[in-house]
């Protein structure tokens, strides 16, 4: 079973075109060699064989029909209707994703992602239902029954705020902190 070529006229130009590529680079590999350069010259041959291999394997009419259907589809993307809808379509999308986005970090990132706000830690619960309208999530109920009792148990003292872990000088926020000191505490063990 043999399989049929294509020799429709692009075909036969897609053959011409590797095939003088094939010969222009075996002309450069034998120059290279009259002048002494045989690595140069091998190289050349190597490269030369690409464009003939890749002919008779198909991969030359791929890349061909490959670059015929970016071009249409480049032409039907700037003169064609229904692309453009397409495109008003998804800079809408993608506007939309970026304004919750900004809209997400002015609130704080007060999203569902963060691990203290799955954690129940430290988000400001009245802001969020001041943003919502009152109709976002419940108080926690350590909050809630603060709030019932109109903040006397509060008024007299502050809240402690959360602690934060306050990074080390000389260590980045990479991880490779920790295993550099491993590296410090072995080296002076061994009293390098």
């Amino acid at each position: 079973m043999r399989r049929e070529r294509d020799m429709s006229g692009a075909g036969v130009v897609t053959g011409a075109v590797c095939a003088a590529l094939t010969g222009l680079c075996f002309v450069w590999a034998v120059r290279s060699a009259q002048r002494g350069g045989y690595l140069k010259a091998a190289r050349w041959v190597g490269i030369g064989l690409l464009p003939i291999g890749m002919y008779l394997t198909g991969l030359a009419t791929l890349g061909r029909r490959v670059g015929s259907a970016l071009t249409d589809w480049a032409t039907n993307l700037a003169f064609g209707i229904q692309a453009w809808a397409g495109v008003a379509i998804l800079a809408v999308g993608v506007s939309i994703l970026l304004v919750v986005r900004m809209v997400g970090a002015r609130r704080g990132g007060a999203g569902e992602s963060r691990p203290e706000a799955r954690a129940g830690g430290d988000t400001d619960w009245a802001g969020l239902a001041g943003l919502t309208g009152g109709a976002g999530r419940s108080l926690p109920t350590g909050q809630a029954q603060a709030q019932q009792s109109g903040g006397q148990a509060a008024a007299g003292r502050q809240p402690k705020p959360a602690k934060q872990k306050q990074p080390r000088r000389g260590r980045d926020d990479t991880g490779l902190g920790n295993e550099f000191a491993e590296i410090e505490e072995i080296l002076k063990r061994r009293g390098i």
